[in-house]
């Protein structure tokens, strides 16, 4: 089997690459309830071969009932942290924090390693440039902001080959998934600079631009890394698959957006709490802080870093699945590949 789960888009081989993105999985097929679209109306509905419930590896398969349009309440295969077919907001959201408890140490533990090492680096530049001229404070800022939006980027890879593989009810260490990210990164890098840019000029324009240009290419990130196109190919197809969905998207991101701040929220207020409550620290009013204090704000903000971030880009995977199961058909895709994997059974590719 490939390193990924076979992201490509359905119906098309896999773009040439590092061998990350796996096979492709067919043709999208209609939704017709759990059947087959060829299976009489008059038969049990369920994925083709799909073994009995209590299968190999744990693999839940639905229940036999009549194929009818999508129900909320059917049942669904289920073999990772999402029951595959259309998600509610609720297990989007519910499947972000399912991962971060059963693979705590490729979500919370790479997220709490990586970010130590940029906090402990931005920590050092703020004490060694506090008094220094304007243009050198600049500088420093500057390349504050170029750390974080490295660790960002690194981060929502990583994030991205964890949570695709949690769908398919796997666990991946995270010395792999750093491996499996690793050949992408200059790529990621790109990426990132060309949305960021397209976000900025849109800002520029309007802040409405901003807006729905980052909503469009908010889903870029996953795309890139699990499919294993180029940078061209992820914004494309981030487009493609938040059209039609743009509100939808929107109010999701938005709302986990609002969820990660208030947790961070909470840790910064605790962070000005201890700084303002001993001279020791400095003046944090004045932003005056002693070398005992800036370490306090590193590692603040290093905790709020470590249990955001993972919630911001699993919900951004999350998102990207149940968006391509809705256009795509890629529920029946994930389901041949899950139990596939449960049976034991390699995948071409």
């Amino acid at each position: 089997m490939t390193d990924g789960p076979g992201w490509a888009t359905p119906g098309t081989s896999s773009p040439p690459g590092d061998g990350s993105a796996g096979p492709s999985w067919g043709t999208p097929q209609p939704h017709d309830g759990w059947g087959r679209p060829d299976q009489p109306v008059d038969q049990p509905s369920v994925l083709p071969g799909a073994p009995p419930q209590g299968g190999p590896g744990g693999w839940r398969g639905p229940p036999a009932g009549p194929p009818g349009p999508w129900r909320w309440g059917a049942a669904a295969p289920r073999p990772g942290i999402i029951p595959l077919r259309p998600l509610a907001l609720g297990e989007i959201l519910d499947g972000t924090f399912a991962t971060i408890r059963e693979n705590p140490g490729a979500t919370i533990g790479v997220t709490l390693a990586s970010a130590t090492v940029v906090e402990t680096i931005s920590t050092v530049v703020r004490i060694s440039t506090e008094h220094a001229s304007t243009t050198v404070s600049v500088l420093s800022t500057l390349a504050t902001v170029a750390l974080d939006l490295v660790l960002g980027l690194f981060l929502s890879g990583v994030l991205s080959v964890v949570v695709s593989e949690a769908t398919l009810g796997s666990r991946i260490g995270p010395i792999e998934a750093v491996r499996r990210v690793a050949p992408r990164l200059g790529g990621l890098f790109a990426l990132t600079i060309i949305v960021t840019a397209a976000v900025a000029l849109g800002l520029v324009a309007l802040l409405v631009g901003a807006v729905v240009v980052g909503v469009y290419l908010g889903l870029s990130t996953p795309a890139y890394v699990l499919e294993g196109g180029g940078v061209r190919h992820a914004l494309r197809r981030s487009v493609t698959i938040v059209r039609g969905s743009w509100w939808r998207t929107l109010g999701i991101l938005v709302l986990t957006a609002l969820v990660a701040f208030m947790l961070s929220g909470v840790i910064a207020f605790v962070t000005a709490v201890i700084l303002g409550s001993s001279s020791m620290f400095g003046d944090f009013g004045d932003g005056d802080l002693t070398v005992t204090g800036h370490i306090v704000e590193g590692l603040g903000n290093l905790l709020a870093t470590t249990i955001s971030t993972p919630i911001v880009s699993g919900t951004v995977v999350l998102l990207y699945i149940d968006l391509r199961i809705r256009r795509e058909g890629l529920d029946i895709a994930l389901a041949e590949a899950a139990r596939a994997r449960a049976a034991g059974v390699r995948t071409p590719g």
